[in-house]
């Protein structure tokens, strides 16, 4: 990722990736169209949570332009399956299942089987090791990447299961670690690892070890997604969202009707974790930027406005989910179909576990089309002084939402 990053005075440029399972291809599709309009653009800091971890790390870990990084994701989503991601032959889903039924009724005893998620994902790690060229298993690219002063920082978010803390695995230049009662910060070597626990959702992808402890799927812990970017220095975020903000009459129509099925109870337990934060998030940085706002700067205490610019689906990505339902595989069809998602109008929890190529590609373009028309806006983030050109000649205007400063909590 080499070019400008235009930095200075407006402060380092910082891309948060939310998650949201399968949805992160959204993510690729915004990524795309901003890799045609700003291909020499540099992001200092990048962080990610769930399976923004995945493209996060990505863009950390290649050494070529942002447009060539961009263009190498999209192929790695656009190539990608279900079967590169878990095992969903007969023998291995039944397995999985029976071994999760023996130790249900077991009564915690000894002899019951271990059991570490409904699906195997070796799958996916063999995949992503190849896609991002990791060499036994650490993205070598992100030092290089680090010494050639292209990155800054990039910051993957964890739950750690030992401890019930949010751990945020950090790997950049001239950082510290930090520590509060439920979320701490390392500094590691990324690994594909650190990728495979930061997305691993919970019950359904098996955690991950590293070192003594076991990690999971870092949105369950993380209050706070835009805190990582700020704790790096970030003056302006670019926040991807995979999760649709939908009208007060859209929101009040039920998905569902009669008693929800594990389907529809998952999917509201997941949006609340995984998807929900973010905008709480924004909101409380938009306040503090208020006040920051009416004070003085030498009564500001150190803190200064951060700018916030969240990208989020027109469309709710998870109605298009039961479109390709039909396309999954028999067996793993059978056992989605099993939890009732052929039951809801937008299941949540089926569109966070459809990796099948036409869902994804969809997801990309919408993607795509979500960010040519917030391009303006765009512009102003990421090019402030107007020096990058849009199509058409138009140059974009400061639109800003919110956020604090350097005294990230």
């Amino acid at each position: 990722m080499s070019g400008n990053s235009s930095n200075g005075r407006h402060g380092d440029l910082a891309f948060v990736m939310g998650g949201g399972g399968a949805r992160a291809a959204y993510q690729a599709g915004v990524l795309r169209y901003l890799s045609r309009r700003f291909p020499r653009l540099q992001i200092p800091i990048i962080t990610g949570v769930s399976a923004g971890a995945i493209n996060a790390a990505h863009l950390a870990a290649h050494h070529g332009t942002f447009e060539q990084a961009t263009e190498e994701l999209f192929h790695m989503w656009s190539n990608l399956n279900v079967d590169h991601v878990f095992r969903t032959d007969v023998g291995s889903l039944s397995w999985h299942v029976l071994r999760w039924a023996r130790q249900l009724v077991s009564g915690g005893s000894r002899s019951a089987p271990r059991v570490r998620g409904l699906l195997d994902t070796d799958p996916l790690r063999a995949y992503l090791t190849d896609a991002m060229h990791a060499i036994d298993g650490e993205l070598t690219e992100i030092n290089y990447n680090l010494r050639m002063g292209r990155l800054k920082a990039v910051a993957l978010s964890t739950t750690n299961y030992s401890t019930g803390q949010s751990d945020l695995w950090v790997q950049g230049q001239g950082v510290k670690e930090w520590e509060r009662p439920t979320r701490r910060s390392r500094l590691a070597t990324l690994t594909v690892e650190h990728v495979l626990a930061s997305s691993a959702l919970p019950i359904v992808f098996p955690a991950v070890q590293i070192g003594p402890h076991w990690f999971g799927d870092g949105g369950i812990r993380l209050a706070a997604p835009l805190s990582p970017a700020l704790h790096l220095g970030a003056g302006r975020i670019l926040a991807i969202s995979t999760r649709h903000s939908p009208t007060a009459r859209q929101a009040n129509r039920p998905t569902v009707t009669g008693y929800p099925p594990p389907a529809q109870v998952a999917g509201v337990m997941m949006n609340s974790v995984f998807l929900d934060l973010l905008d709480d998030d924004a909101h409380r940085l938009e306040t503090i930027n208020r006040l920051l706002a009416g004070l003085p700067p030498e009564e500001r205490g150190g803190m200064r406005p951060v700018r916030l610019l969240t990208v989020r689906p027109s469309v709710d990505l998870a109605r298009l989910a039961n479109r390709y339902e039909p396309q999954l595989p028999k067996a793993f069809r059978f056992l989605t179909r099993g939890l009732g998602t052929r039951q809801i109008e937008a299941p949540d929890f089926l569109s966070m576990i459809m990796f099948q190529p036409d869902y994804l590609a969809e997801l990309i373009r919408v993607g795509e089309e979500d960010a040519e028309t917030r391009e303006e806006e765009l512009a102003a983030l990421l090019e402030p002084d107007g020096k990058t050109e849009i199509s058409g000649g138009r140059a974009g205007s400061a639109t800003t939402m919110a956020t604090d400063g350097r005294k990230a909590t």
